[in-house]
């Protein structure tokens, strides 16, 4: 069974986006994200997609969405579920890519979490979901000049 692991960049206040997208641009924040999902299976949302899309060619996206046609370089599957089935059978880890809809779906599902907290204050419409830290071991952090890396450990699902 493949490892389940959610990464997001959010704010301290959990904020995830705005209709634009990201409410702030960190580079050295985003290069790690590619980094860490490069050449892996990747699950997010249909307006994470069409926002980050273009940067995940090395990747297998599998994207949730009940309206998105099939494209090329992408599977389409009607549910979070749909998706994390086909994603076991590839037997490797699963990053879980946003948006909040798929993260509040994921969270009681998820081995691991790779967060960046952006340091700032932002508004946004979306939210990363609110999670009990005793449920939760951190296992690594990384203090960065714009961003706090911090790695989560499920306790219930290891």
């Amino acid at each position: 069974m493949p490892t389940h692991i959610i990464i997001a960049a959010l704010s301290y206040t959990h904020v995830i986006g705005t209709p634009d997208g990201m409410p702030w641009q960190v580079p050295e924040e985003y290069a790690q994200y590619l980094a860490f999902t490069r050449d892996q299976t990747v699950i997010m949302g249909r307006r994470t997609w069409e926002i980050f899309g273009q940067d995940l060619r090395s990747r297998h996206t599998l994207v949730v969405s009940r309206s998105l046609p099939a494209r090329q370089g992408i599977e389409v599957y009607a549910s979070l579920e749909a998706a994390l089935e086909a994603a076991g059978k590839l037997g490797r880890e699963v990053f879980i890519a946003g948006g909040a809809s798929i993260y509040r779906q994921s969270l009681s599902l998820a081995d691991r979490m790779y967060l960046s907290f952006i340091k700032g204050q932002f508004e946004g419409t979306a939210y990363f979901p609110a999670f009990d830290l005793t449920q939760w071991k951190i296992t690594q952090q990384e203090e960065h000049p714009r961003f706090e890396f911090v790695m989560f450990e499920n306790r219930k699902n290891n």
